[in-house]
């Protein structure tokens, strides 16, 4: 049986251009939403198999609908397509429950690839953002090894020069926040820094957000 693909993006070029590419390749247009208000019932409404998601729509948080949709469908296949690449959506993204991260200017071989993924596979990332993903690592193990970072250390500038609370970044670290707070202190040090302007600054220049 076709999947039924439910596509949530306000663009009507972009929601055409879906259309067209989909229904040739085995998949049934579901529908469009074009805000996420009433997303839940659109898609109980017309049994999607799969939602392509936007992350802005007329203002709207699409990520911020992620948790409910994956608890009410679980089934469902969730994909964001987007034009962002921060790594911090890309992993809220993921945490929230969606199965995949996709850009909006990847190829159609790789999209209708990804729409045919089962729910049950891990997360897809587009192969562009992967590999970017994965040279970030790279530099960024290079960098702590350079400036004596620990693993947790990295793991919290990013949050930090995200403007998270130390209460914020606990709860999402499952630390302590004296925990956080010794980080903070010590990433401060190693990086010679001492307020969390600088650290944002430092973070954008050494590609660490």
């Amino acid at each position: 049986m076709a999947k039924r693909v439910l596509v949530c993006e306000d663009h009507t070029l972009v929601v055409d251009g879906l259309k067209l590419l989909l229904q040739p390749h085995g998949f049934e247009w579901a529908g469009h939403a074009p805000t996420t208000v009433g997303l839940a019932a659109r898609i109980a409404d017309t049994k999607a198999d799969v939602l392509l998601l936007d992350l802005n729509i007329k203002g709207d948080d699409g990520l911020a609908v992620l948790a409910d949709l994956r608890q009410t469908f679980p089934s469902l296949l969730i994909l964001i397509l987007t034009m962002y690449r921060d790594e911090f959506f890309i992993e809220r993204a993921r945490k929230e429950g969606a199965n995949g991260f996709l850009e909006k200017d990847i190829g159609n071989d790789e999209l209708l690839r990804a729409l045919g993924r089962d729910p049950q596979q891990p997360f897809y990332l587009s192969s562009t953002l992967a590999r970017e993903q994965q040279e970030r690592q790279h530099y960024r193990d290079h960098f702590a090894g350079k400036m004596k970072l620990t693993k947790r250390e990295m793991d919290v500038i990013p949050l930090l020069a995200h403007g998270k609370t130390t209460h914020e970044i606990a709860e999402q670290l499952f630390l302590s926040p004296l925990t956080v707070d010794t980080h903070r202190k010590n990433i401060f040090r190693k990086l010679n820094i001492t307020n969390v302007v600088d650290l944002v600054n430092f973070a954008h220049e050494n590609k660490l957000v």
